[in-house]
């Protein structure tokens, strides 16, 4: 084993423990079993100063309107039109497809297999990733895929005022680069939102999408096989692709924590069902203990069967090709990069932006769609003045790492864990089959729609999903009213990282929702299930910080704290706003098409007008079943 490949499997460390041989002997295993993550894409080969060269002169061009891009097209012959394209060293001008799907992600999966269904449709799947390993659909090994290859490795701004206990490295980002998207590297959960969450969409000028409107897109994807859940034929369906039930595993402190919710008197209920409110067992995107990505579910069971859908990996996309006419802009389709080589792809019909909160409206800004003043300071030419990388919202958790166990401690030592690995290989169960389980959605003091949750509260090892002594209380906020922002690198737009400003903890009704929501969750210790379990209350890991200045009991102690251990959810949404034409924050209609360009819509979270309450992963799937029905509609 080569001294790169012993770096690459440390990452993986359950625990993140030492690489000592022992454990460069477990995961040399789990390596062998089921193969490792890879290397970063790489997408210039050894041309990357000639392709970032040219696609830099190509902006100057623009900035210098000698010439309008691409429009000339439509007025020469194919001959001049390949001279042209040897000049411009592009590959492949002249293929055409219908449909172009930029990001292959948990909303590009959806939208690619959908629309293929159509076979006289020629579709175009561009992921920047790789192929999901096999890696990826073990939940015990869901934690170490952030910061790995698998995603895009940005990190927000600025390092100061929440998340500080990460030092210098600050807020991460995890966003799934591989196909699949983030469905490939998340923590699974299913969660559709409150009813309430879509209503108010719909109030706020989007028609057609009222929770009743919605529903019948989460039962038409959803495979539920989990049979306390799926006999409520009204919520749940076990007929779609997408595999939704519990994990094969559970060890001693899941039930400890469900009894222990149970005694402070809440109910056990189907977050997904009727009434959210009260905690369960969570629901996952799992089939018997292995990850179910949208790429699972919704392309490997098509993708060799269906010659109309031509999917390229690992290729990044650069540009849409825009073109004037009169008064319109009309989307022609994409440029982008694989294997040290430029393509040029064209859509006939429409360019389907799937990339995600952050990417979409990286490329729409790239591109030149976007707010007109931050554009020109940037030399790119602008097509539609529109307030893109605006409107950024996630769930900010504070976990705190305070639960010690004793008794019921996971932690074990090197034979078991062998063990542990050959018999998730053989049977696909233990604890390699299972994620964080116990969930529980709250309703605050100053909840904005009565009978609605606005906190969450989950539980998960601490370091580790698999052998841990300590448990993190997490307590998330599920109505932020803090707006943040995404925008351009200044240095290089098209190849440097998005900067993304969360705003994190701006409205001040948003630490105080948190600070509600732990005072709430540490009444767990007084349960008389916790003190049977001999499950403690170590405040010392959250302690080592400028906090143990304050008064223990003081809310500056718990603002203090909240500061330090907050982290992102990575549920981002809300960049590419979805509205009506009067309000001035929108970016596409309710229709999911971008205002003021012809034949391009967005199809993923950043056209959430407000986050919903949960994880992402399920709505996104839900906004991908009926954006493909619109777009067969219109095109039928």
């Amino acid at each position: 084993m080569t001294a790169n490949t012993t770096d690459d499997l440390c990452k993986i460390c359950d625990g993140r423990i030492e690489c000592a041989p022992t454990a460069i002997l477990l995961i040399s295993l789990v390596h062998t079993l089921y193969g490792h993550i890879g290397n970063e894409p790489d997408y210039f080969g050894n041309n990357k100063a000639e392709l970032t060269r040219k696609e830099k002169s190509r902006e100057e061009v623009y900035t210098e309107s000698k010439f309008r891009p691409y429009a000339y097209f439509d007025n020469i012959n194919k001959e001049e039109r390949r001279e042209r394209v040897v000049e411009e060293n592009y590959e492949r001008i002249d293929v055409d497809y219908d449909f172009i799907i930029v990001g292959g992600g948990t909303a590009g999966c959806v939208v690619a297999s959908r629309l293929s269904e159509n076979r006289k449709w020629k579709i175009l799947l561009v992921e920047a990733g790789p192929e999901e390993p096999k890696m990826a659909l073990i939940p015990g090994l869901t934690s170490e895929f952030k910061g790995s290859a698998l995603d895009w490795q940005y990190s927000m701004r600025p390092k100061k005022g929440f998340c500080q206990n990460r030092a210098e490295k600050g807020c991460e980002v995890v966003q799934g680069r591989v196909l699949g998207g983030t469905s490939s590297i998340n923590d699974m959960a299913y969660m559709r939102g409150s009813p309430a969450d879509y209503d108010e969409w719909a109030l706020n000028g989007n028609e057609g999408w009222a929770f009743s409107q919605i529903l019948p897109y989460f039962k038409y994807s959803e495979g539920n096989y989990d049979k306390d859940i799926f006999k409520n034929k009204i919520y749940h369906s076990t007929q779609g692709p997408l595999d939704v039930g519990r994990y094969p595993y559970v060890d001693d402190n899941v039930d400890v924590l469900l009894s222990a919710f149970n005694e402070l008197g809440y109910n056990y209920t189907d977050i997904n069902g009727r009434n959210q409110l009260g905690f369960m067992r969570i629901q996952t995107m799992s089939y018997f203990g292995e990850r179910v990505s949208a790429s699972t579910a919704f392309l490997e069971p098509i993708k060799k069967m269906r010659s109309n859908l031509e999917i390229v990996s690992e290729a990044l996309v650069t540009n849409i090709l825009l073109q004037e006419a009169r008064d319109s802009v009309k989307a022609l389709g994409i440029d982008y990069i694989k294997n040290g080589t430029k393509f040029r792809a064209r859509a006939i019909k429409e360019v389907i932006l799937c990339a995600g909160a952050i990417n979409s409206p990286k490329l729409l800004m790239q591109s030149g769609i976007g707010p007109r003043d931050y554009l020109e300071y940037l030399n790119i030419k602008t097509y539609s003045d529109l307030p893109v990388g605006a409107n950024f919202q996630d769930h900010l958790s504070v976990c705190l790492p305070v639960i010690k166990l004793t008794k019921t401690a996971t932690t074990f030592k090197f034979p078991e864990k062998l063990k542990d690995i050959t018999t998730y290989y053989t049977k696909g169960v233990g604890p390699l089959s299972a994620n964080f389980q116990v969930i529980a959605f709250l309703e605050s003091s100053v909840s904005d729609i009565l009978s609605t949750p606005d906190i969450e509260i989950r539980f998960k090892g601490h370091n580790s999903n698999m052998y841990y002594d300590k448990i993190d209380m997490c307590v998330s906020l599920l109505t932020p009213r803090s707006r943040g922002q995404v925008i351009l690198n200044a240095t290089d737009a098209i190849f440097g990282k998005p900067l993304i400003y969360p705003n994190f903890l701006k409205d001040p009704s948003d630490e105080k929702k948190i600070l509600e929501g732990i005072h709430e969750v540490v009444k767990l210790f007084d349960t008389e299930v916790f003190k049977t379990a001999d499950f403690e209350f170590d405040p010392r890991p959250i302690l080592n910080n400028e906090c143990k200045n304050y008064e223990k009991v003081s809310n500056d102690f718990w603002s203090c704290i909240i500061r330090h251990f907050s982290s992102p959810l990575h549920n981002y949404a809300g960049t590419c706003k979805m509205g009506p034409s009067k309000d001035s924050e929108s970016v596409v209609d309710n229709n999911l098409r971008v205002y003021g360009v012809f034949n391009l819509r967005v199809v993923d979270a950043s056209i959430m007008p407000k986050i919903t309450r949960g994880s992402t992963a399920a709505p996104v799937i839900m906004i991908a079943e009926k954006a493909s029905d619109l777009i067969k509609t219109t095109w039928y």
